[in-house]
């Protein structure tokens, strides 16, 4: 990439510092960020401003501050507090600024490899941010804060929250788009209420219906997607339903690097596999995303032909039901854990 003049460069090291860019991303940021929008935060030096003291701070008069605040918000360089009834606004993180830009914009730009160091650095800030409570649950303690995707939830407990939901968007996957290992569906992550809300006010996702919604996720678990939300929404509210693989996921990819299956994100279920009623096509097999269904190379013979066998691992399965929802038979059903 070409050098930018002294006077940008500048402008780079101080937004680099001020908005904690990674490193793997820093030759990438003109590609991320305005000119302008470095020059807003760089301003604002890590303080809240109203309206009127952004105008002041670029020299601006309100009406081009406003457009530029409200680009700014939307692209997630901003974030927007409501401070005892007054509108002020603070730098976001590039963490937030990275999410959006790899869902809506130009992502596809970057050079692959560098795409990839990217997505392993987002992991791990992922990890970071989560690990402390992640650790509690390992010991059996509640988790201070919320976890993001708490628990591998089955499809009609999912229905079951839309079903309750007010207000409904869907978004791009962030992990399958930051992680591109696979290619499953992309448009599939479901913001509920008060997380929807916070959406539409920034101009991002697609409103849906119930009914709608209720289509997606189906078509999502037919496409091999698990799903995952937080088990306790009704005592929480509700806040968004992640449809997931194991290769992109960043709970799930985490909680393999974390060693915490069954913990976080919790599983509430098991696979319940009667030999007697399986025909061995394979279908479960195919979908299953941690090999608790496998093939070890034996065969059987089922109505006079030889299939590949069927064998059943369920300290592997993880219990998003994908197995038991494909099943031609019925010889998968779902079991609840007893968890005390």
């Amino acid at each position: 990439m070409m050098q930018p003049n002294p006077e940008l460069k500048s402008l780079l090291d101080a937004f680099i510092e001020i908005f904690d860019v990674w490193e793997p991303a820093q030759p990438y940021l003109t590609l991320m960020v305005e000119p302008d929008e470095m020059l807003l935060v760089v301003r604002m030096d890590g303080r809240q401003m109203n309206l009127g003291q952004i105008a002041g701070s670029m020299g601006i008069s309100e009406d081009p501050a406003a457009k530029l605040v409200r680009d700014a918000y939307s692209r997630c360089i901003l974030d927007k507090i409501n401070q005892n009834g007054e509108t002020v606004y603070q730098a976001a993180e590039f963490y937030s600024r990275l999410d959006h830009f790899a869902k809506y914009e130009n992502w596809q730009d970057i050079p692959k490899e560098d795409r990839q160091r990217i997505n392993r650095r987002f992991l791990d800030e992922f990890i970071s941010r989560h690990k402390d409570n992640i650790e509690r649950k390992m010991h059996g303690l509640a988790a201070e804060n919320a976890l993001p995707n708490d628990t591998v939830m089955l499809l009609s407990e999912i229905e079951e929250m839309i079903e309750a939901a007010e207000e409904i968007v869907v978004q791009p996957c962030d992990c399958r788009k930051l992680g591109e290992h696979c290619s499953k569906p992309v448009e599939t992550c479901i913001w509920l209420d008060d997380g929807a809300r916070q959406a539409l006010d920034r101009g991002h996702g697609r409103q849906l219906t119930r009914d709608e919604a209720i289509k997606l996720v189906r078509w999502a678990d037919k496409k091999g997607l698990m799903h995952t939300a937080d088990s306790a929404w009704r005592e929480r509210g509700l806040h968004a339903i992640c449809n997931c693989c194991a290769c992109d996921c960043y709970p799930f990819t985490a909680a393999q690097e974390l060693g915490t299956k069954g913990v976080w994100p919790k599983s509430h279920y098991v696979a319940a596999y009667d030999l007697d009623y399986c025909n061995h096509c394979g279908a479960c097999v195919r979908r299953c995303h941690f090999e608790a269904f496998y093939f070890d190379g034996s065969t059987v013979e089922v109505e006079g032909k030889q299939k590949k066998e069927v064998f059943f691992n369920p300290e592997l399965c993880w219990g998003c039901g994908l197995c038991a929802n494909t099943c031609p038979e019925g010889a998968i059903t779902m079991a609840e854990l007893k968890i005390p």
